[in-house]
């Protein structure tokens, strides 16, 4: 008799499953401009969230913009890009993630800091007669008009939210990702067919 009778079903070294070491999360933070690498103050910034922005999210999972005013699996480096383009200035932290969605943890990383301060000077953002932002003039997530919402205008973070996700969808690196996404998901799709004609 063996010495260990699950040896027969131990795991070859060479096909254990080896997951990468995950990072810690309080480091490797980028800072857009670069050249306020070290003047930068952020405690102040208002978190964003990929899922924040993303369709395919329900509200209980993070999304805080109507689904028609959202975008489809938005990432971090594509909030970057929306957010350079509009002259926002803000940190990207690309190893946070979402605690409400533990799949959005694994696949879609990272978190940015926001100025709102700086989004108001640029126009994005509105801020109230007591220089706060104005946040609660802002719509409920399924109103479908901002009219019928009393008149209100809806300037405030979730402003700046769907004035990024009007620029996404524009951004060359993400329609070249959605291209090699979609050129890869035919690629499947052949071979299983091609498996499923073995099969018979």
């Amino acid at each position: 008799m063996p010495a260990n009778p699950m040896a027969d079903f131990a795991v070859p070294p060479d096909e254990e499953l080896n997951l990468p070491v995950k990072p810690d999360s309080g480091s490797g933070y980028l800072i857009w401009p670069m050249g306020e690498t070290i003047t930068m103050k952020y405690d102040n910034f208002s978190v964003i969230y990929p899922n924040y922005l993303d369709s395919n999210k329900t509200v209980k999972l993070g999304r805080r913009i109507a689904a028609k005013d959202a975008v489809p699996e938005p990432t971090v480096q594509d909030l970057h890009e929306a957010l350079a383009s509009l002259n926002v200035r803000h940190v990207i932290q690309p190893y946070k993630g979402y605690s409400r969605d533990a799949i959005s943890r694994w696949d879609n990383p990272g978190r940015l800091l926001v100025d709102l301060e700086g989004a108001a000077e640029n126009g994005i953002v509105g801020m109230g007669t007591d220089g706060a932002f104005d946040l609660d003039a802002v719509p409920d997530i399924n109103d479908d008009n901002d009219k019928e919402n009393n008149g209100r205008s809806g300037r405030g973070k979730k402003q700046l939210l769907r004035e990024i996700a009007k620029v996404i969808p524009k951004l060359p690196n993400r329609q070249k990702r959605i291209e090699e996404k979609a050129k890869a998901a035919a690629v499947e799709a052949e071979k299983q067919k091609k498996l499923a004609i073995q099969a018979e």
